[in-house]
């Protein structure tokens, strides 16, 4: 996490010296979790997605060419779920959670000064994971950990209102993000899915 951090505050003082403008805020909003189990072997599942809160903070750097900015964040982010386990007639439900620093650098266009499109990369960071299968009272399940760093995509689309941002972002990971549990010696893999609605705040800007 440290490498990504130093590469995107490098990235940030290199384009700040080409930027036309800079811009830094904070930024808070919800998010809509999509997890979806593979390599389930049979098994029978389904998952239910959870709505959480996220809060950060972001910079704009305006490069000189009309319309064009990058954007890094630094975003405290959770990804909620319920997943229901199906086996000879008998389910098992169980909440599975875990917190996340996302550090997405997006790069994008302004138009008519007031819309945003944009896409880049997503650095996510897990802090802390919760995979309630304690409750289960069932020895076939067994707690997994998931992979500390991954990375996923994220895309959207912004408007700027006088000081207010607001965004609306897909992010969804392609790759695997490793798994949570295992049931007899099964343990699906997870690839996630997020809708993230954010209000943000500038703070200050340089011209």
């Amino acid at each position: 996490m440290k490498k990504i951090i130093l590469l995107v505050a490098a990235v940030a003082l290199t384009l700040s010296s080409y930027s036309q403008e800079l811009e830094f805020g904070l930024k808070a909003g919800l998010s809509a979790d999509n997890i979806k189990l593979n390599n389930t072997n049979g098994l029978t599942t389904s998952v239910e997605g959870n709505n959480t809160f996220n809060f950060g903070a972001y910079g704009r750097f305006k490069v000189m060419v009309i319309g064009l900015f990058v954007q890094p964040e630094f975003i405290f982010n959770k990804r909620a779920s319920n997943i229901t386990l199906t086996d000879n007639g008998k389910s098992y439900t169980f909440s599975h959670s875990a917190n996340y620093i996302d550090v997405p650098v997006l790069v994008g266009f302004k138009m008519l000064k007031l819309f945003r499109i944009y896409g880049g990369p997503n650095f996510q960071f897990m802090t802390k994971q919760n995979t309630d299968i304690n409750s289960l009272n069932n020895t076939d399940f067994q707690k997994v950990d998931l992979k500390k760093n991954t990375t996923g995509v994220q895309l959207g689309v912004g408007l700027d209102l006088l000081k207010f941002r607001v965004d609306a972002k897909y992010d969804f990971n392609a790759g695997s993000m490793g798994s949570a549990f295992s049931y007899k010696n099964t343990a699906p893999t997870i690839t996630n899915g997020m809708i993230t609605l954010q209000v943000g705040f500038k703070l200050f800007g340089i011209l």
